[in-house]
């Protein structure tokens, strides 16, 4: 990436429109099941039952599919987790895919045993015309999100200068009785509907795979979670071997008052939209959120001629009267030594950088671009580090990437 490229990054960002919560809203019931969609959800279930049942030492993943996954706070006290699978050569024999994912709670190192799964009842009763509704997609609402961000207006160089490519992104300010009043309504169905013995989450897809990249979200509350994805050809659903990706995540309780980071997610680039897409099109690109897209990259290995390219929320920061410091230090990993390589100008940000926002609820995007023509190859580890002034709070995140 070039540095042009850098600060097209940055004027994309500050366009577009993210917002800094993520809204649940009623997803797509799926239609009803033909026999053969029937038969190939039945045989992913059997598999991820036969894989959960087994010993985790002996479920190591197929080496050929990559995996990537970026925990970010949403409301109601659910993350919202999209991830994102390479599948390299055996995307070759799932043209026509079937796709079952489940994540199973672990506590105290253990994976939970009794939970089942609410797809699994739906099909021994026979199904019928109306399958369960999924539960997994946190959708952004339309009409939740900020115009612009505030690096457009900001007067700040540190936040309008490409050669630092700061831009921070956050929602408006909403109504305090609004917001109480929905997320009270939330709580109560959830707590009527949250069943400690079913899985947390699981939900299945049909579709044509067009590339050997897979993104799919799920959301589930503070906890650590095995996910199991099967995928199988439906085509070949009686005789193909399914194939079973297993992961462990770890969704962290970023619903208190302390300040907190995301994850940090490196981009290639991040799209504008004209619209924020249909229900059924967010399911298939999670990444897309309202009006802004994130295009994660594939892989985290890097040349000189690159730019690297961070986006991450940050929430419960004091306002109003913000005033945040965001240091990025880049490390290099050498013979087992991890030692500080460079690091950036500080980024300031403070009520004139920011939109208005609410007291008791602050979350904001915020991205830095940063050219590598002077790192020479090797592993390094950026770590980024925010220091709430008004609340004398510290929170810190990193993420590792290679230049060859």
């Amino acid at each position: 990436m070039t540095n042009a490229s850098a600060f097209a990054l940055a004027v994309l960002l500050a366009a577009a429109a993210w917002t800094a919560v993520l809204n649940a809203a009623d997803p797509p019931r799926p239609r009803p099941l033909d026999a053969g969609q029937r038969a190939a959800l039945t045989r992913l279930l059997n598999a991820v039952d036969a894989a959960q049942a087994r010993d985790p030492q002996h479920q190591a993943p197929p080496d050929d599919v990559g995996w990537g996954h970026d925990v970010l706070k949403s409301r109601n006290h659910v993350a919202y987790v999209p991830f994102r699978m390479m599948l390299g050569d055996r995307a070759n024999t799932l043209k026509v895919a079937a796709m079952y994912v489940r994540a199973v709670s672990r506590r105290d190192g253990f994976r939970a045993s009794e939970e089942h799964s609410t797809i699994r009842d739906w099909l021994t009763r026979g199904g019928g015309d109306r399958p369960p509704p999924r539960q997994e997609t946190v959708f952004v609402g339309p009409g939740e999100l900020p115009v612009g961000g505030p690096a457009m207006s900001s007067g700040r160089q540190s936040v309008r200068a490409p050669a630092e490519a700061a831009a921070l992104l956050a929602l408006q300010q909403r109504e305090l009785e609004r917001q109480r009043a929905a997320e009270q309504a939330q709580k109560k169905q959830e707590t009527q509907e949250r069943d400690p013995y079913l899985f947390p989450f699981e939900a299945y897809y049909f579709f044509d795979l067009k590339s050997p990249a897979v993104e799919r979200a799920l959301s589930v509350p503070p906890g650590d979670y095995d996910v199991f994805v099967a995928l199988i050809d439906r085509a070949r659903a009686r005789t193909a071997e399914p194939t079973i990706i297993r992961r462990t995540i770890t969704v962290p309780d970023f619903w208190n008052d302390r300040l907190g980071l995301s994850s940090l997610i490196l981009v290639s680039e991040v799209n504008t939209l004209k619209a924020p897409l249909p229900l059924e099109r967010q399911i298939e690109r999670p990444y897309a959120l309202g009006r802004a897209e994130v295009v994660p990259v594939r892989t985290a290995a890097f040349t000189p001629h690159d730019v690297l390219s961070v986006v991450f929320q940050m929430f419960n920061f004091g306002a109003p009267d913000a005033d945040l410091a965001v240091d990025y230090a880049f490390y290099q990993h050498a013979e087992g030594a991890r030692q500080l390589f460079n690091r950036t100008p500080t980024q300031e940000l403070t009520d004139a950088d920011l939109p208005p926002m609410s007291p008791w609820e602050t979350q904001a995007f915020v991205s830095q671009a940063v050219p590598l023509t002077p790192f020479p190859p090797g592993a390094y580890e950026l770590e980024v580090n925010v220091r709430d002034r008004l609340t004398r709070a510290t929170a810190k995140q990193s993420v590792r990437f290679s230049v060859e």
